[in-house]
């Protein structure tokens, strides 16, 4: 049959992928394992090294990726010798090793990388020419240093859960069965109903012809005798109708609720199996983080030990990949900011190498706590409460009234930190405040607890599962939405029209919900005195009352996606149908806290007018042209660029004050332009903002990372929020 051998083939690589995966995680972390041993080799985890290489290049010849057989057989060759002890590895050898993984990894995930260099450094092992001193060649290394996982939309199941499904599916099928006997006893009822609608059609004459009788006063006669007999027979059959369907209406009811009790078991049993179906192994999303350590530790040249406990507990897998990123960022702040360099640890009586410890614990309530420490200099209470003051989170006399405990928790606020570096691992001003709102947005929560001088600790306590969750539904203009109760701080009663309201020590914005959301509905507040509904919300990112028409109840909701077509709808994280049948919009509140924040910081500044020469690079000419109306109107005076190689010669002959670029341009792309800015000594104090339409995480980090000022995604791309970056890095005059 046409197409059979391609799609075999297809389906040998997904395995093969799968299996890869499983492969490359086991000879990282035993790589990890034999760099710990020092010079002494371990037998046992160098021969399982080599083992696992040989299986991925017996693998990788099955399914005829000729690149990735080349490398394993150089890779087993080199690890050959370590098993013999005719190479012991020093840090720059180890290095290799990890590069040859990381290579691997880049052409199974599909990138084009070239696997001649590496080839050539793993030959020069064996070759005993190796100088582990020199600079390796250019090879190809990750953008954000962290080594590329192929993402997969496939997830194993275990026989044993399969065949509870198969059996739950069995369960729902005699439920059907079931249900359409019932309806085929419904149906005859009806018949019943319908036959004695027609008999009291039938005696409507009988009825007329009895009140002649009465009203008249007239003699009886034969045609009313009949008529009182046809009556009488109604009324004896009526009772024989009446009661049938009510003895067929109470065996409905009991067999409707047997049945459903059937039907609810076996839903709940199939809902909990495909539940524990998507539950995996915390230590997966582990698996790039003891690479990511030992290259970033290695770059600030500290050293760090990266251990982990508990990695066997099982969580769901949507809740892992929220927390992937902010368990990084945790990891990031640790080295960077917590970890000593190994001269001031041994100054301090401490163990030179360093030790960043990740601890998942099983909680009450069906929740798991993730502990992130380190063996760091800690967080100082006393400085914490010196730069909030600094930067005017609080005042010296709130600063007075704080426990050590409550100034620790300053650092989940959103801005705050402590560095006064920025660095390119981390003190951008970010702060915890993605920790905190990724917990929250979870329905979890975050605590920090430190020692100055010994150690820090950030716990994430999360449910193990994503389930529903309990939301406040409201009604605000004609549109009926749902608010997660996990950010909700308060309800609250007051008289509308205040723009701003005072709870506690903390003074907090209101807004009425639907222009929150950017909707241009006209605002509605009663006239005759009533209070109104306001609901507070809190994230890291702040506090943000929002004014509604009405609080409807709180209930259970299941979010359902709004499909990839709406997937960048701002403010609205999905839709849910509630108990009475209606849809409601669920709201983002970290977004809309965020957004509607935001907005409030750039009003005051809106009309005032720009100068300043900026230089828009875009290849589209539509979105050139829309940049350029967009600072011309402000009072930028504006130049354009087709591409980036165009740009660099512009910057060369004219001056300008800022450069705005896309991304993914011919000859020279946003990125490269970027780079070539910020590494000329004349042209490195021009603040670069890349708008494009690339939006993972990986390209902002690395548009951060080659030196952009800001990196804006054009798929959430609003007016003001960008003139407002463009203001905020823009050189202002002294």
């Amino acid at each position: 049959m046409p197409g059979t051998d391609e799609e075999l083939q297809n389906a040998l690589l997904a395995t093969f992928q799968d299996e890869a995966d499983e492969i490359l995680a086991a000879i990282t972390d035993d790589l990890i394992a034999l760099e710990r041993g020092g010079g002494v080799i371990d037998p046992a985890v160098s021969e399982s090294i080599y083992r696992r290489t040989h299986s991925l290049k017996g693998a990788a010849r099955a399914v005829s990726l000729r690149e990735i057989e080349s490398i394993c057989q150089h890779l087993e060759t080199a690890l050959a010798g370590v098993r013999n002890g005719e190479y012991i590895p020093d840090s720059a050898g180890y290095d290799l090793f990890h590069r040859a993984v990381l290579v691997i990894r880049s052409i199974i995930a599909g990138e084009k990388v070239s696997p001649v260099a590496i080839i050539r450094e793993l030959r020069a092992i064996r070759n005993s020419a190796v100088d582990s001193r020199k600079e390796p060649e250019q090879v190809y290394t990750p953008r954000n240093n962290i080594p590329r996982i192929r993402e997969t939309e496939t997830v194993r199941i275990a026989t044993k859960t399969l065949d509870r499904l198969i059996g739950g599916s069995d369960e729902l099928l005699t439920a059907r069965l079931m249900l359409a006997y019932r309806m085929r006893e419904l149906d005859h009822m009806m018949l019943e109903v319908s036959s004695w609608q027609w008999a009291q059609v039938q005696i409507a004459s009988d009825r007329h012809v009895l009140e002649d009788l009465i009203e008249s006063g007239r003699e009886i006669t034969d045609r009313d005798i009949r008529a009182i007999d046809h009556i009488i027979q109604f009324f004896k059959k009526n009772r024989g109708h009446i009661n049938s369907i009510k003895y067929n209406l109470s065996n409905q009811i009991q067999s409707n609720s047997r049945e459903r009790t059937v039907l609810d078991s076996g839903t709940q049993a199939i809902a909990a199996t495909i539940h524990e179906a998507v539950l995996i192994p915390f230590s997966q999303i582990l698996v790039p983080f003891q690479m990511f350590v030992r290259d970033v530790a290695g770059s600030s040249g500290k050293q760090v030990d990266f251990i982990v406990d508990g990695g066997e507990i099982e969580i769901d897998r949507r809740i892992l990949e929220a927390l992937k990123d902010p368990l990084l960022h945790l990891t990031r702040n640790a080295i960077d900011h917590g970890i000593e360099h190994p001269g001031t640890r041994i100054s301090r009586g401490k163990n030179p190498k360093g030790r960043i410890h990740i601890r998942v614990v099983p909680l009450a309530g069906s929740r798991v706590g993730i502990d992130v420490s380190d063996d760091g200099k800690g967080i100082n209470p006393a400085d914490i409460r010196e730069s909030a003051i600094r930067k005017g989170f609080i005042t010296p006399e709130e600063a007075g009234k704080l426990s050590d405990e409550e100034s620790l928790n300053l650092v989940l606020q959103s801005g705050f930190s402590t560095s006064t570096v920025v660095t390119k691992l981390s003190g951008r001003g970010l702060g915890l405040a993605i920790v905190d709102d990724a917990a929250t947005s979870l329905g979890g929560t975050v605590s920090v607890t430190s020692i100055p001088g010994q150690n820090t600790c950030v716990r994430i306590s999360v449910p193990v599962r994503h389930s529903n969750f309990r939301g406040i539904v409201v009604k605000s203009g004609r549109q009926t939405y749902a608010i997660p109760m996990q950010q909700v701080r308060s309800v609250i009663r007051i008289q509308p029209g205040a723009d701003d309201i005072r709870l506690g020590d903390e003074l907090i914005r209101l807004v009425p919900l639907e222009q929150a959301l950017g909707r241009d509905d006209p605002i509605r507040h009663p006239d005759d005195g009533r209070l109104v509904p306001v609901i507070i919300l809190a994230s890291g990112s702040g506090r943000l009352g929002l004014y509604v028409e009405e609080i409807i109840r709180v209930q259970e909701i299941v979010v359902r996606a709004l499909g990839s077509q709406l997937r960048y709808v701002r403010r609205i994280a999905g839709a849910g149908i509630l108990d009475d049948g209606t849809i409601a919009l669920v709201i983002d509140p970290l977004d809309l806290i965020t957004s509607s924040l935001q907005k409030r910081t750039m009003e005051p500044i809106r009309s005032e007018p720009e100068s300043g020469h900026v230089l828009v690079v875009e290849d589209s000419v539509t979105s050139r042209e829309f940049l350029k109306s967009i600072l011309e109107e402000v009072g930028y005076t504006v130049a354009t660029a087709n591409d980036g190689a165009e740009a660099l010669q512009r910057l060369k002959r004219e001056e300008y004050d800022i450069v705005i670029s896309d991304v993914d341009m011919p000859k020279t792309n946003g990125f490269a332009l970027t780079e070539a800015i910020k590494s000329d000594e004349k042209l490195s104090h021009i603040p670069v903002v890349l708008v494009t339409s690339l939006d993972s995480q990986e390209d902002q980090e690395y548009g951060i990372h080659v030196g952009a000022d800001a990196y804006i995604v054009k798929s959430v791309f609003e007016k003001e929020a960008f003139l407002g970056v463009v203001r905020r890095v823009a050189p202002h005059e002294s």
